[in-house]
């Protein structure tokens, strides 16, 4: 026979894990409603497709911001990886195009992401926070991979991160419709024209 007290443990147990889940299938939602090519998925739409009511979104975020932060956790996990791989070796154009490659790859599995960020930032100050950051991250592993850059002028410096940035292959890659290895192809032939004049 079960005592009182661990049925009781069992039932807060049981509470405990129900709103695990359900915290997770929020977060979830949101999720997969940008990946469905909803940039701005609204509190209703999320409920919606979690299968919750709305109060039980804002019973586990106390508002949008608070989902950003989690959703922003989700995804920054899944990539981590992307940012312990090794130094790039070899010479200027090697690393160049290893560079584009890897941020080829990083940015296709991001890009709907960003580009949900990018709509939603202007009402949110975690969301310009993580661009901000965004921006910075690209800037610093520039600068790690191609140190000839630390020489160039500063507006030279500015033409090359631009050149290397997700919005310049989002650009190639959305508008104008390039394949990914296109899309590296001119982001590294660019920056090469670029050095060899400066």
């Amino acid at each position: 026979m079960t005592s009182p007290s661990k049925a009781a443990a069992a039932r807060t147990d049981g509470r405990l894990n129900r709103s695990t889940r359900t915290r997770a299938a929020i977060v979830e939602a949101f999720i997969e409603l940008i990946r469905a090519g909803n940039m701005s998925p609204t509190s209703e739409e999320v409920a919606e497709r979690a299968q919750v009511g709305l109060r039980t979104v804002f019973r586990h975020f106390e508002d949008m911001e608070s989902l950003y932060r989690e959703v922003n956790r989700i995804i920054l996990s899944s990539i981590e990886q992307e940012f312990e791989l090794a130094p790039l070796q070899g010479d200027l154009e090697t690393r160049l195009r290893g560079l584009m490659e890897r941020r080829g790859a990083l940015f296709t599995r991001i890009q709907p992401f960003v580009m949900s960020t990018l709509a939603r930032r202007w009402r949110s100050p975690f969301l310009q926070r993580t661009y901000k950051t965004f921006a910075e991250l690209q800037h610093t592993y520039l600068l790690d991979s191609l140190p000839e850059v630390k020489d160039l002028a500063p507006p030279l410096q500015r033409a090359v991160e631009q050149l290397a940035s997700f919005d310049m292959w989002n650009r190639m890659r959305d508008t104008q419709g390039l394949s990914q290895k296109d899309a590296e192809d001119v982001q590294v032939e660019a920056i090469l024209a670029l050095l060899a004049t400066s």
